[in-house]
């Protein structure tokens, strides 16, 4: 028995260093439009805006988390590199920092899960949460709440092992890091506030853990009123608060939330297919057969995930990743019921030993309940965003199909292909889409994006954009580029950020035109125009692209596609 634990573990190790490499080598590849947005808002604040007043974007506030490493890279690495000739710049080091904070994370859920009742299952439900993607490979908005929810996973179980108040201030200061994030956490920070409240009014915690999560989140957030009000002013705030956000949600929240939430009914929906098919042969057999359900389980999970794949075959989306999650997600319920069935208890079937786990696990579907319907209330996405919330349920199931007397090797085995390649052969296009870590790409060897690997096109793109920038933009002008998500105009410019929000829709958006009214200061004195975007000729017709055209009407250079223009 000893040699083979011993066997066992070593094979562990050699799989987990092999994954680590692996996810190090192909992090290289691509570059993704939303990645470009976020890493800009998050240079912009660290460029000295202030939050609110100078960008109107609701995600900046993820700018602060990001600060002390774009501080770090602009002031001290970044000199080292261009001196050692280090094919490093802000996206890849960024890239790289991301990696190390999630690996250190899943060695942490590893070590609590290893603790728990759930040992069988730790390394595989670790390591899936290592390589899984969270829309692409980097910090932001849903990369940070996503390792917030996993620490605060790990925190409930420490607490229900320990019973320590101090795992209270813990999910407090994990929350906190989810509402900068992406502000619309403060829902799930009030839920776990209540969760602890209950459960000191249930005596199944000391009054200190509410008492103490409180004032964690009462000093965390006092600390952010008082960096807003020394950054901005909140005078200056409340003057223009009612600007944030943008224009991109074409129905009020209550429609777009009854349409997500008629989307998880779907979904509900096709996960129990099989349930109601496995439920219709032990009718007709006259008993329930714990061999049937796992068949036909297995076989509809897999069928599901070839079918959503092969609808897109051309261009497989981390999307289609989410959607088998979700079917996993909605199979919880039914897996935690009580019944016994032969020899052996099934999953769910808890002794009275064993009921301290299966409120752990309830727990933890709830908070994943309640993350999904944030996401929910402030996306304009579909249920593939909310859904990436799904992954803490996931996790627990993997825990329970590995603990059982006979497990499901098939869907555990097919969630471990399904992380391998959106972590080691997928790579997000410019727009999401498909692209193969084995495509042709060139690597970039200047610049933000440097010792980064992009297609073709988007490297001459971006070679234009950088020759255009160097030449004739400094540090002191102020920059509109008017397609920012399809190029690294401001990733690759010290200059201001003269815009609202990198995200601003340029051919559809008229907020610009309130922004430079509202703060002429930093009206853009070059805007950088690509003219082979795909939505120039919208540009070219609607109100906000007029009006940029009157406003920079001097054409002070091109290259390639790209015009600098100049008031």
């Amino acid at each position: 028995m000893y040699e083979y634990t011993e066997k066992t573990n070593v094979f562990k190790y050699i799989i987990a260093i092999v994954l680590v490499i692996w996810s190090f080598a192909t992090i290289r590849y691509g570059f993704y439009v939303d990645e470009n947005g976020l890493l800009t808002i998050y240079k912009g604040i660290y460029q000295g805006q202030r939050m609110f007043v100078d960008s109107w974007e609701a995600l900046q506030t993820g700018g602060i988390l990001a600060y002390p490493l774009m501080a770090l890279y602009y002031n001290v690495l970044q000199p080292l590199f261009d001196t050692y000739s280090i094919n490093v710049g802000l996206v890849l080091y960024m890239r790289y920092c991301y990696l190390i904070v999630k690996l250190i994370v899943a060695v942490y859920l590893y070590l609590t899960l290893k603790d728990s009742e759930y040992e069988k299952g730790a390394f595989l439900a670790a390591a899936f949460y290592y390589m899984y993607v969270v829309d692409w490979k980097n910090f932001s908005y849903k990369s940070y709440c996503d390792i917030a929810m996993t620490l605060i996973v790990c925190f409930i179980f420490r607490f229900y092992q320990t019973r320590k108040s101090y795992y209270a201030i813990l999910t407090a200061v994990a929350v906190c890091i989810s509402v900068l994030a992406y502000p619309t956490m403060i829902i799930m920070a009030v839920f776990i506030g209540a969760f602890w409240l209950y459960m000191a009014i249930k005596d199944e915690a000391s009054k200190w853990t509410i008492i103490s999560y409180t004032i964690a989140c009462l000093v965390i957030g006092l600390a952010v009123v008082i960096f807003l009000q020394l950054n901005s002013g909140w005078d200056n705030i409340l003057a223009q608060i009612s600007n944030l956000g943008d224009q991109d949600y074409d129905a009020p929240m209550y429609i777009r939330l009854g349409e997500m939430l008629l989307q998880y009914v779907a979904f509900a929906a096709i996960s129990y297919i099989p349930i109601g098919l496995t439920w219709l042969i032990n009718k007709v057999k006259g008993y329930e057969d714990e061999y049937i359900e796992r068949a036909v389980l297995s076989i509809y999970f897999v069928a599901f995930i070839i079918a959503i794949c092969a609808l897109r075959w051309e261009s497989i989306s981390v999307s289609r990743f989410v959607y088998g999650n979700l079917i996993i997600f909605f199979w919880f319920p039914y897996f935690m019921r009580n019944k016994e069935s032969g020899n052996y208890v099934r999953i769910g079937a808890y002794g009275n030993r064993q009921d301290e786990n299966k409120k752990i696990l309830w727990t933890v579907f709830i908070f994943s309940c309640v993350a999904q319907f944030v996401w929910s209330i402030s996306t304009n996405q579909g249920i593939s965003v909310p859904g990436h919330m799904a992954l803490y349920v996931v996790l627990i199931m993997i825990l329970l199909f590995s603990d059982e007397d006979i497990a499901y090797p098939i869907i555990r085995g097919t969630l471990a292909i399904l992380a391998i390649f959106f972590m080691g052969i997928w790579v997000a296009d410019s727009n999401g889409g498909f692209c193969s870590a084995f495509d042709h790409m060139v690597y970039v060897e200047r610049g933000a994006l440097k010792g980064v690997a992009v297609p073709e096109e988007e490297y001459y793109l971006n070679e234009s954009v950088m020759n255009l920038l160097d030449e004739y933009v400094t540090e002191e002008d102020t920059l509109l580029v008017a397609f920012g998500a399809n190029s690294a105009g401001y990733l690759n410019s010290d200059a201001w950020q003269g815009t609202y929000s990198v995200y601003a829709r340029t051919q559809l958006n008229t907020k610009l035109i309130d922004y430079y009214e509202i703060n002429p200061d930093n009206m853009a004195d070059y805007m950088l125009l690509d003219t082979g975007h795909d939505k120039y000729q919208y540009f070219l017709e609607n109100e906000t692209g007029q009006y940029l055209l009157n406003l920079y009407p001097n054409e002070v250079a091109q290259e390639g596609d790209c015009i600098l223009l100049s008031r």
